[in-house]
């Protein structure tokens, strides 16, 4: 096709096209069904007996500093010396070492952007999150130096292998709150949504980043609230920063998306000469991507006929292509979705332009990463699944809740909770937790009490999983030995002494690694602190130094709670396997001291369950 047709194509229709679009894009960038709610905190499983090593070699390592940009904002000289990948890169890698992390500073960067007269919009203390709908405090940073904190953030490892801990890490990121020492306030800002990115927090990010004036931005923050916007395959999101962002970066992401915004706007024509410009460039932008463009703008023209996309000439799904298609109707092949990562699950859960077979399948696995409370799961099996089959998830959930008797409710808890395996199985746990609620506590249940308990702590219901201990009481050793197990470290509710973990211990015929994790979170929580648990802790738990146990314990005793939740996300990075029971130790003993019982409750109950 020749570059007059295209463009004659694009703007056939002109502004009446745009309002033709309308519909489609309300329908197709629209709030997700899934409401965001603050999502509630778990514990990690057991490790190996092995001397644990630090699972932060490069924060805690001397590194050469990237010098921050100087000068005014958006000048030449602010563009790094080279271009982000096409995926978007990261905010700049910033670290430092284990001895940054000490004291407490009020320094601030001799070379640091001076933007404070660019808006009447003051960022200093900037996040969705109040102490009133979960937040931790506007000082929940205090105390610590920035630098140090974004190396951490910057380099942590997604997913974090417990979701109650990656639920107070996004809490804690999310929280109205002052940047640390020695951070522009708006390359903070940067730091955590990027994190929350990586996390799957989508919403979260976004709220956070769109919390920014456009006219507060800096470079990094340029970068990721690209990233976030397609993350979200939110088009609108990147119209207000594109074109400081091509300034900013050669990355042609910034051209792709002018093109698509000035469609967006009615301006065919430019629209036209964008496209056309980068199809003739094949070496700086795939003619695959391109095409994506092309759709959009020619979607948003009105001239009704969009480009034909072909998954197999895509090498590789990546957010820019997940975003796109999915933003403009174009069903992305469900055995791509892996190449998005990790966090793909919280991404594809709230995205309604994702098949809804998809979402479902995602559902527990979003759970589990700390992105979905336990109420949004089950409310999103009934919308996703289903409903006239009476094998589906949404008819067993149905039953789980108002059942005919309360046999069959009995009987459709115990299936959903026991479906699964591994991670799924935690999965399953958190699906069932708000029917286990509603469930009478009855002597019928005993021997289902010690599941029941650990679906209600998995969704942060202590008090309803304490008043399941007089039924589990009556259960089996082996019921009664786990229900034990989950109350004394999720509630503090029951005794714990060193006979009660013996018992535990024979009952549940608990290897050694599990029975390292028990005691481990109750050493954390100072349960098992007293001489009489001495032979216990010196048989399982031997004492561990290392830089990281210093860091979170320095943390601690300076009260630096932010720090603190940040170095617990650290130490739990990996699957339950690879985390050593002292540093769920040193979390909950972490966690605790710095006011956040509540959390390393869930954490230590958490790590019972998944061990």
């Amino acid at each position: 096709m020749t570059r007059r047709a295209r463009q004659q194509g694009f703007r056939r229709q002109g502004l009446l096209g745009l309002a033709a679009l309308a519909p489609v894009l309300a329908a197709l960038l629209a709030a997700p069904v899934i409401g965001q709610q603050p999502a509630a905190i778990e514990p990690p499983p057991a490790a190996s007996r092995a001397a644990p090593k630090s699972l932060l070699p490069d924060e805690f390592q001397p590194a050469p500093r990237r010098p921050e940009p100087a000068g005014p904002l958006l000048l030449p000289q602010a563009i790094p010396d080279s271009p982000p990948p096409p995926l978007l890169a990261p905010p700049p890698e910033t670290s430092a070492t284990a001895d940054e992390a000490q004291g407490s500073t009020s320094e601030t960067p001799a070379n640091s952007l001076d933007v404070s007269v660019a808006s009447g919009r003051d960022i200093a203390v900037i996040g969705p999150l109040t102490p009133a709908t979960g937040g931790y405090g506007a000082g929940i940073f205090s105390g610590s130096r920035g630098r140090f904190l974004a190396g951490l953030a910057n380099r942590l490892n997604a997913p974090i292998g417990s979701r109650w801990a990656a639920i107070t890490f996004n809490r804690a990121l999310l929280s109205e709150s002052a940047a640390p020492a020695g951070i522009y306030p708006a390359d903070w800002v940067a730091v955590r949504t990027w994190a929350l990115l990586r996390m799957g927090e989508i919403d979260g990010a976004k709220r956070l980043v769109d919390s920014v004036p456009v006219d507060r931005y800096t470079p990094s923050l340029y970068r990721v609230a690209a990233q976030a916007a397609l993350a979200a395959a939110d088009i609108n999101g990147l119209c207000p920063i594109a074109a400081n962002g091509r300034v900013l970066s050669k990355d042609p992401l910034w051209d792709l998306a002018i093109g698509m915004c000035a469609a967006l706007q009615g301006d065919d024509i430019t629209a036209a000469q964008i496209f056309d410009t980068l199809a003739e460039d094949g070496d700086r932008v795939d003619r695959f991507d391109v095409r994506l463009g092309e759709r959009v703008a020619t979607i948003a023209g009105g001239a009704g006929r969009a480009a034909i996309i072909d998954w197999n000439e895509a090498p590789r799904l990546t957010p820019f292509r997940y975003a796109i298609a999915t933003a403009s109707g174009v069903p992305v092949p469900a055995e791509t979705l892996e190449a998005l990562g990790p966090a793909r699950a919280g991404w594809l859960v709230r995205n309604p332009g994702v098949a809804a077979e998809t979402r479902l399948e995602m559902l527990r696995e979003a759970a589990v990463l700390g992105t979905l409370s336990a109420g949004e799961i089950a409310s999103a099996v009934g919308a996703l699944s289903v409903s006239d089959a009476s094998e589906s998830r949404a008819a067993l959930l149905r039953t789980a809740f108002a059942g005919g008797s309360a046999a069959d409710r009995r009987e459709a808890l115990k299936a959903i909770m026991t479906s699964g395996d591994g991670d799924a199985r935690y999965g399953a746990l958190l699906e069932a937790a708000t029917a286990a609620a509603r469930l009478p506590i009855s002597a019928d249940s005993a021997e289902d009490s010690a599941d029941i308990i650990a679906a209600l702590l998995a969704a942060g219901d202590g008090p309803t999983a304490l008043r399941w201990w007089r039924i589990a009481e009556t259960a089996s050793p082996e019921v009664r030995a786990r229900a034990w197990a989950l109350l004394a470290t999720g509630t503090g509710g029951v005794t714990a002494s060193p006979g009660d973990f013996d018992d535990w211990r024979t009952a549940t015929k608990a290897s050694d690694h599990q029975a390292a994790m028990l005691l481990a979170a109750l050493a954390g929580l100072g349960t098992a602190s007293g001489s009489d648990w001495a032979s216990e802790r010196d048989d399982l738990l031997p004492t561990v130094a290392n830089s990281w146990t210093r860091a979170i314990d320095a943390a601690a005793a300076g009260r630096r709670t932010g720090e603190a939740i940040i170095l617990s996300a650290t130490g739990l990075q990996g699957a339950w396997k690879d985390v050593p029971p002292q540093h769920l130790q040193h979390i909950v003993a972490a966690l605790t001291r710095v006011g956040r019982s509540a959390e390393a409750r869930l954490i230590a109950a958490e790590a019972v369950t998944r061990a």
